[in-house]
């Protein structure tokens, strides 16, 4: 069965996408934007909104791709929020900040949450709903809370004042605050950048390649590799572009939102990375890259990791570099430790993960022209798991709080997404080849397969 559309209603959908800008920037609302703490892999900064939204550099195939996804792969991404513009602004100190400004727009399309349906729910489609900027985001919200409505979809997946468990490290669950702490970012004289911060956070020094940055980043609230991210980013922007200069940013739904200590996996997924646009240099790098990692043996990497371990009451990170050393047993033994919080393998996450892997297989399947080249998958669980009053495990917020997330589709395409000149028939072979194996992973480590988790020094 294929579920790919006419081809003519995706050209006209895709030319109609082509003069999308800000029509109307508000400069009276100025959201301050930091580092967001749980980005664990990637090449763009992912910065903090608000609470429940993200927003990265805006990249225009990208952008086009959120709003033509169909309505059954929605479920299977972080919703779409529109579009803001960021200056670059740096202080008499040094200091550095980045400063979001949101705008209307003068495109229609794409999914939103006018929708009557949440995205990717299957209830309703409607895919001439207009772009969900941050005023009409704003509206909406205070329309559906003025009428009563359960808004429980847009904020939490459970209600975080009714809990009254205990976790497993002792603490009550929600009355510790979220995990953050404001950063500042200042270039110096030299060149580098400095981090600074006010407060520390649970997360552990990654591995990286470079063994004086990874302690310059220790201890300061953030992944490591989020700052890592957001280091390389202002250096682009301060190179690019003066003070007064806009960037395009699009807002994205923050699918860690519903968790308080997000274990994350980053996996690059399929066997082949490069663009159909990519020049002849980019392909035979990304192509040496798959053939020496396990892209090319099970169609799947590793390219970002953090695991929250409750006995220590930190996180354990990962980077895509370690990915890329992984063997296909060292890529084993790393999905064992991304299910293992420090007291055991959490064999109530592992179904749960495997029934949205085996949802976004089956619907993968069904699209016949889309390829997914270098998109990457998350894979997200509560880390902590939390006991009742009577001592038994607390399964609302635990083996429920499971989230499934395709993401970065700079590089994907379909049969008349855009003009592209080459079209694909038949679904990602690579893709589901890489989903295929992951399953089979998932499923021997939930049957009881090599249940000694390996030594850290072996990983």
């Amino acid at each position: 069965m294929c579920l790919d559309e006419p081809v003519a209603a995706v050209e006209e959908r895709a030319r109609s996408m082509e003069d999308y800008e800000c029509v109307d920037i508000d400069y009276s609302r100025a959201v301050p934007l930091e580092p967001f703490i749980h980005q664990v892999g990637g090449h763009s900064s992912m910065m903090r909104f608000d609470e429940h939204t993200v927003c990265k550099p805006m990249i225009s195939r990208e952008h086009h791709f959120y709003l033509s996804l169909p309505k059954n792969l929605r479920k299977f991404s972080p919703e779409y929020r529109g579009v803001i513009q960021v200056s670059f602004q740096e202080d008499d100190e040094g200091f550095i900040h980045l400063i979001a400004h949101p705008c209307e727009t003068n495109h229609s399309g794409g999914h939103s949450e006018s929708d009557s349906s949440p995205a990717g729910s299957g209830e309703e489609d409607n895919d001439n709903a207009s772009a969900s900027s941050v005023h009409r985001t704003k509206r909406r919200r205070r329309r559906k809370d003025s009428g009563g409505i359960d808004t429980q979809e847009i904020t939490h997946s459970f209600p975080l004042s009714d809990c009254t468990c205990v976790l497993s490290n002792g603490r009550r669950p929600w009355s510790w605050p979220p995990i953050h702490t404001p950063i500042r970012v200042r270039l110096l004289r030299t060149g580098s950048i400095e981090v600074q911060s006010k407060g520390t956070g649970p997360f552990l020094v990654d591995l990286v390649e470079n063994k004086e940055e990874a302690e310059s980043l220790k201890g300061l609230g953030h992944n490591p590799w989020s700052l890592r991210c957001h280091k390389r980013q202002l250096a682009e922007m301060r190179k690019k572009s003066p003070n007064s200069k806009l960037h395009k940013f699009i807002l994205l739904e923050n699918v860690t939102s519903q968790f308080v200590y997000p274990c994350i996996l980053d996996l690059k997924m399929g066997t082949r990375q490069h663009g159909d646009d990519a020049t002849e240099e980019k392909r035979n790098r990304q192509m040496e890259k798959c053939a020496s990692t396990t892209s090319a043996s099970i169609g799947v990497r590793v390219c970002g990791m953090q695991v929250y371990k409750s006995e220590t009451g930190h996180f354990l990170c990962r980077n895509k570099y370690y990915g890329r050393k992984l063997t296909e047993d060292g890529f084993k033994h790393t999905l064992q430790q991304f299910l293992n919080n420090g007291q055991a393998i959490q064999h109530l996450v592992a179904p749960k993960i495997i029934a949205q892997l085996e949802e976004l297989k089956d619907v993968l399947e069904k699209h016949q022209t889309y390829r997914f080249y270098s998109s990457s998958l998350l894979i997200i669980y509560e880390g902590n798991s939390c006991w009742g009053d009577n001592g038994d495990v607390c399964t609302n917020h635990c083996a429920t709080n499971v989230a499934v997330k395709m993401i970065d589709f700079a590089h994907s395409t379909f049969k008349g997404f855009r003009g592209d000149r080459t079209a694909h028939y038949g679904p990602d072979k690579g893709y589901i080849f890489g989903l295929d194996n992951l399953l089979r992973v998932f499923h021997e480590i939930l049957d009881g397969h090599g249940d000694n988790m390996p030594d850290e020094q072996d990983m």
